[in-house]
């Protein structure tokens, strides 16, 4: 019944904003403002699914004289949502080949020696994969390594002793899949949705690959740092024989040489990852080095270009049997509920801009040039993180990022501050299971009771805010505009 008084009083109350409110100067404002709040409210309470909401502009935008049809449909498909899907196809080869289960078994061969070690080593892989492949994917393929180990602790050592410290070992993995995501450009959707929200508000100040990496390596490093220093005491405590790692050594032993697939793949991701990173070169007051894109007799090539381009590699690489790594069904395995929900967002912040929403909003907010510029990063990296806890990260920074964008603007403050802030405070949500896919897939494992995750959580959420905050601002001026 819930659902249903939602999803008729959300459009309601946009069509009365609608064509109740006068914004002055612009007369396409109000109805913006109406549609922007009916997307708000159904993308937060997800009475719908997300992507039937993501096409609200579509429809409504031709209506109501916002923009035309063939104006707002290419918003949908851009250079950023190639990224994605280049990048997508080419995490599908890697757990189509094993490699990513290659990958992070061999890491955690290396790391077994104590239980803490083992738990670094869990959390280096997880994170490591989760810069480039889905963090639900990761902790799923993790979890699964993971759970055998404890469950024969379990057997040997009784579930009262281990239970407890299975609990922080779990959590390790789901937080650190979620950390991992702020890495890389294509590490997490909101990474996506800030892009396209930067190069509509400033143009001039889009970070390269390896630009956002400067900021998005050191939040992982740090941010894994402080999950040990929450949860690494516990393990300690865990009982720990070489003999109880025995499961992992077997599934090393099963997985064989390095088969030419995986050859073939990991090859493709390290060069595409360098391509990424080389593209726009390095540019400070005292050096300049330029990328490799300045060499081409043409310019145009962008990340997504790179991504399309190495994706469509692997549909020509041959496996040893004959077959293609990637074949027609990984087309139809792409995540196209994700592609329309991110493309929902670009055209809702082109609608605001288009309508002239922005600027009215910017100048209600008039009242934060009175605010300490770190003081209102603060009070960002806080409101995300909490309101992404109970709705989904992307939906979340969809609806946030072009507001505060307008707000940055208007009130002549740097936008790409206030912008990569609220995004990396997208994937800081560690306090419920509903907030991350990998929460919800460590607290279905049954081995993580409510109470530790929520009381692990705050202390995570309030302690990478300020993380979050402190590196922005140490890098920023290493960024462009800074």
């Amino acid at each position: 019944m819930m659902t249903l008084l939602i999803r008729i009083l959300a459009p309601a109350a946009g069509m009365m904003i609608a064509l109740g409110v006068e914004i002055p100067g612009h007369p396409q404002a109000a109805p913006m403002l109406g549609i922007a709040l009916w997307m708000a409210i159904w993308w937060i309470t997800e009475c719908v699914p997300l992507a039937l909401t993501a096409l609200i502009p579509l429809i409504a935008f031709p209506f109501l004289g916002i923009a035309t049809g063939k104006e707002i449909a290419p918003r949908y498909v851009n250079s950023i949502i190639f990224l994605f899907l280049g990048g997508f196809l080419i995490a599908q080869a890697m757990e189509n080949t094993a490699l990513h289960k290659r990958i992070a078994l061999n890491m955690l061969s290396r790391l077994h020696a104590s239980p803490l070690q083992l738990a670094f080593g869990f959390a280096l892989a997880t994170a490591f994969l989760s810069m480039w492949i889905s963090n639900t994917a990761t902790t799923m393929l993790m979890v699964t390594i993971a759970l055998p180990i404890l469950h024969r602790l379990m057997e040997e050592h009784g579930a009262e002793k281990i239970t407890p410290m299975a609990a922080s070992f779990l959590l390790i993995i789901a937080y650190s899949a979620n950390i991992g995501g702020m890495g890389t450009p294509v590490g997490t959707a909101p990474n996506l949705v800030f892009l396209e929200n930067i190069q509509a508000a400033a143009p001039l100040m889009i970070p390269s690959f390896l630009q956002w990496m400067m900021i998005g390596i050191p939040m992982v490093i740090i941010g894994l740092a402080v999950l040990f220093a929450f949860l690494g005491p516990s393990l300690a405590r865990l009982p720990w024989q070489h003999s109880d790692v025995s499961l992992l050594r077997q599934d090393v032993a099963k997985l064989g040489p390095m088969r030419r697939a995986e050859k073939l793949v990991a090859w493709t991701l390290t060069i595409t990852a360098l391509l990424w990173m080389s593209r726009k070169g390095i540019h400070t007051e005292d050096f300049n080095i330029p990328g490799w894109a300045s060499l081409l007799p043409y310019p145009g090539v962008d990340d997504g270009t790179i991504a399309i381009l190495m994706a469509g590699l692997l549909f020509m690489f041959k496996q040893s049997d004959g077959t293609a790594i990637l074949q027609s069904d990984s087309i139809r395995k792409l995540p196209w509920d994700i592609v329309l929900l991110l493309g929902g967002g670009f055209a809702l912040a082109s609608g605001m801009q288009q309508s002239g929403l922005s600027i009215w909003l910017g100048s209600q907010l008039e009242f934060l040039q009175q605010v300490p510029v770190p003081l209102m990063m603060l009070g960002i990296a806080l409101a995300i993180t909490f309101l992404t806890e109970i709705t989904s990260n992307t939906a979340t920074t969809q609806v946030m990022l072009p507001i505060l964008a307008a707000a940055a603007l208007a009130n002549a403050i740097d936008p790409l501050l206030i912008l990569i802030t609220a995004t990396l405070s997208a994937s800081c949500a560690f306090m419920l299971p509903v907030a991350t896919p990998p929460n919800a897939i460590i607290f279905g494992s049954r081995h993580v009771p409510m109470h530790s995750m929520v009381k692990t959580g705050i202390r995570l959420n309030l302690a990478m805010a300020v993380i979050v905050v402190s590196v922005v601002s140490l890098i920023r001026p290493l960024l462009p505009g800074g």
